[in-house]
C-alpha cells in the first residue's frame, strides 16, 4: 500500500521522558535475576510466582512486609492508582486543594491519586472510593488509560471481543486482551465485576511492562527511487531490500522478471548499482531483491475477457512455477560489474490483493518459491497489506501460512489517505484525511496477530511494521478545502516549508500524526500531514504491545533525519 494520541497535553508533559527513556534509549533490555525464595506467601510452584517476583524486581510493586506479598488479597483503587505512577515514572503531584471528596491531602496515596488523574488514568468525579477493592474491568481501563490509549478505546469498542459477560467498559477489555494484558477467565467470561488479587495485578502489568520497555530489534530499510542519498543510513539497518525488479507478464512468452527500463518499468537495476552493493557488502548489510507486482495492469486475453498481471500469473499453475523460477534464476545470475549475484533473498512486494482466490493463489506461489529457495539458503521476505476494519480491503493475504513460510513479514499499515477529496471542496475534511491513523494501525496490528488467523505466536518475531514517508499536501484557502488532488512533496521540501516563516506545526492527538501549515511563495495556502519522530514512535509503541519488535522503512532518501531542535525531523533516534 505504496501508494499504497496522547489524551492530554498534561499527558505528554509528564510522560514523553519516560516513553523516551524506556522505548526508545540504546541501553540494553536486561532480564533481572530473581531470589530463589520469593515471598513466603506466594505458593511454590502458583502460576503467579514468576510474576509476582519479576513485579518486584522491576519496581513495579512492593511486599507488605515480613517478607509476605499479600497473596490472594484484593488491590485497592489507590493501590492500584499508585503502582502506575512508580510503573510510568510520573512526576508526583500534590495540589493544595483535593479534587476527590473521599481523598484528603493527609491520606498516603493523595499524590498519587492526583497524578493519576492528571494522567487521564481516571475521571474528574466527585468521589474516588480509594480503599475500594479494584474490579478487573477497573483494573484493564486504568492500564489502558495510563498507556494513553482513552480515544483508541472508543474506536477498539466495535472491533469485539469473545466475552459475552462484558457489557461496560468494552474497549478498554479489547485492546486489554487484544494485547495480551489480560485473559479470561473462561474462553467466553472475563468476570468484570470480580475483583483483581495482588497476584492478577503483578501478572497483568509485568506483561504489559515487558513489551512496553522491549526494544526494536530489527530495521529494514527499502532503497529504491531517488535513494542514493541516504545510503549512508544503511550502516543502522538490519538488512535492505532493493526495489529493482517487477513482475511481468507477455501474453506470448508469459511470466518473467523485469529488472529493465522495458515497458517503462520504474522497478529497475540502477546504472551505478555496484555503488550500491559494494557499500552494503563492506558493511555487511545484507541485500534481498524486492521483486513487486499489482493488479493495476490489465490485459485482454485470447478469449475476450480481461485479466491483470497478477491473476495471469498466480492463478495458473504453469505460470507460478515459470515466475518462481525468473525469480530463483536472477537470485543466483552473476552481475557482469561484480562477478557475483549480489543477492542474499528475496522480498516479495505484490500489492492490492483481495479474495480468497487471489489469497489461494500467492499462498501456491510462497511455498513453491520457498521450496526453491530452501536449497538456496537465501532468505524470503514477504510484504502483506493490511486488513480494514468493516472492508474487503486487502483480504488477499493469509497471514498465518504467510508466517509461517516467510522469514519476515512485513505489514504495510499506513497510506491510508484518500488518493483525492474531490466533492469536499469548500469543506475542512482534509483535517481527517491523516496518513496512519492509530485505530487503523492498531486494528491492522490485532489483525496480523489474531490468535486464530494472524501470524502465530511462535512466528511472531518475524513481524515488522512498515513506515511509509510519503507526505501528502492539501490546496487550502482560508483554512478550506480549495482543489481535491493531493500534492505529495519529498521530504527535503516538508524540513524547508518547517523553517519558512509561515509555518505552523501541530500534532493530532486523535491520529497521532503530526502536520504542518506553510503558504508558498505564490501565495498558496497548503495543509500538509506527514511522519516524524512523534508519530514513529507512537506506532512503534504499539506494535511492541502486540509483540511485534521488527521496523521497516519506505524508503531511503525520504526517511526524515534532521536533528534540528524542535522540529521532532530524525526518525532514525527513536528506532532502536
Amino acid at each position: 500500500m505504496r501508494k499504497a494520541f496522547r489524551e492530554s497535553s498534561r499527558f505528554r508533559t509528564l510522560s514523553l521522558a519516560l516513553i523516551f527513556a524506556l522505548l526508545f534509549t540504546a541501553l540494553p533490555f536486561q532480564a533481572p535475576s530473581y531470589s530463589a525464595t520469593g515471598f513466603t506467601d506466594v505458593p511454590s510452584g502458583h502460576w503467579s510466582e514468576t510474576f509476582v517476583n519479576k513485579a518486584q524486581d522491576y519496581g513495579l510493586m512492593k511486599g507488605i512486609g515480613d517478607g509476605l506479598f499479600g497473596f490472594n488479597r484484593s488491590v485497592t483503587k489507590a493501590e492500584f492508582a499508585t503502582i502506575l505512577c512508580q510503573m510510568f515514572g510520573w512526576e508526583l503531584l500534590n495540589p493544595t486543594a483535593p479534587t476527590f471528596t473521599d481523598v484528603a491531602g493527609s491520606q498516603w496515596y493523595y499524590t498519587y491519586v492526583e497524578t493519576a488523574l492528571a494522567n487521564n488514568v481516571v475521571d474528574r468525579t466527585a468521589t474516588f472510593s480509594p480503599e475500594q477493592p479494584i474490579l478487573r474491568e477497573d483494573m484493564a481501563a486504568m492500564l489502558v488509560r495510563a498507556l494513553g490509549y482513552n480515544t483508541l478505546a472508543g474506536k477498539a469498542a466495535q472491533y469485539g471481543h469473545p466475552f459475552k459477560d462484558v457489557t461496560e467498559k468494552a474497549g478498554y477489555i479489547t485492546i486489554a486482551y487484544d494485547i495480551g494484558m489480560i485473559k479470561g477467565t473462561s474462553a467466553t467470561t472475563f468476570a468484570p465485576k470480580a475483583t483483581a488479587t495482588r497476584e492478577e495485578a503483578a501478572t497483568m502489568l509485568v506483561q504489559v511492562y515487558e513489551k512496553y520497555i522491549s526494544e526494536i530489534n530489527w530495521v529494514h530499510a527499502f532503497y529504491a527511487l531517488k535513494s542514493y542519498s541516504q545510503l549512508g543510513l544503511t550502516t543502522q539497518m538490519d538488512a535492505v531490500s532493493a526495489g529493482w525488479s517487477r513482475m511481468s507478464f507477455n501474453t506470448t512468452t508469459g511470466a518473467y522478471l523485469n529488472t529493465t527500463g522495458q515497458n517503462s518499468n520504474e522497478w529497475q537495476v540502477p546504472n551505478g548499482y555496484e555503488l550500491v552493493t559494494g557499500f552494503l557488502d563492506t558493511n555487511r548489510k545484507p541485500l534481498n531483491l524486492s521483486v513487486y507486482l499489482d493488479t493495476s495492469v490489465t490485459f485482454t486475453q485470447a478469449d475476450g475477457t480481461s485479466t491483470n498481471t497478477a491473476r495471469a500469473i498466480l492463478l495458473d499453475p504453469a505460470q507460478r512455477t515459470q515466475a518462481v523460477q525468473a525469480i530463483l534464476n536472477e537470485l543466483i545470475r552473476t552481475y557482469d560489474v561484480l562477478g557475483k549475484n549480489p543477492y542474499s533473498g528475496v522480498t516479495i512486494d505484490f500489492e492490492g490483493f483481495r479474495g480468497a482466490e487471489m489469497k489461494a493463489g500467492l499462498n501456491a506461489f510462497l511455498e513453491e518459491l520457498d521450496g526453491g529457495l530452501s536449497a538456496t539458503g537465501k532468505s524470503l521476505y514477504v510484504m502483506v497489506q493490511p486488513a480494514v476494519w468493516n472492508s474487503a480491503y486487502f483480504d488477499g493475504y493469509d497471514f498465518r501460512t504467510i508466517g509461517a513460510l516467510a522469514d519476515r513479514v512485513i505489514l504495510m499499515a499506513h497510506d491510508y489517505q484518500p488518493t483525492n477529496l474531490r466533492g469536499f471542496e469548500g469543506t475542512s475534511f482534509h483535517r481527517n484525511a491523516a496518513l496512519t491513523p492509530l485505530e487503523q494501525v492498531y486494528y491492522s496490528l490485532r489483525a496480523v496477530t489474531d490468535p486464530v488467523t494472524g501470524v502465530t505466536a511462535q512466528d511472531r518475531g518475524k513481524l515488522a511494521l512498515a513506515i511509509s514517508f510519503t507526505n501528502v499536501a492539501w490546496t487550502t484557502s482560508g483554512g478550506l478545502l480549495s482543489s481535491p488532488t493531493p500534492i505529495k512533496p519529498e521530504t527535503s521540501t516538508v524540513y524547508a516549508r518547517m523553517t519558512s516563516p509561515s509555518a505552523v506545526m501541530g500534532y493530532s492527538e486523535v491520529y497521532r500524526n503530526p502536520y504542518l501549515t506553510y503558504t508558498t511563495e505564490t501565495g498558496e495556502e497548503i495543509f500538509l500531514w506527514y511522519e516524524d519522530a512523534r508519530s514513529v514512535a507512537d506506532k512503534l509503541a504499539l506494535a511492541k504491545l502486540f509483540g511485534i519488535r521488527g521496523v521497516s522503512l519506505w524508503r531511503l532518501g525520504q526517511v526524515p533525519a534532521y536533528g534540528d531542535a524542535g522540529l521532532e525531523f530524525d526518525v532514525m533516534k527513536v528506532l532502536r
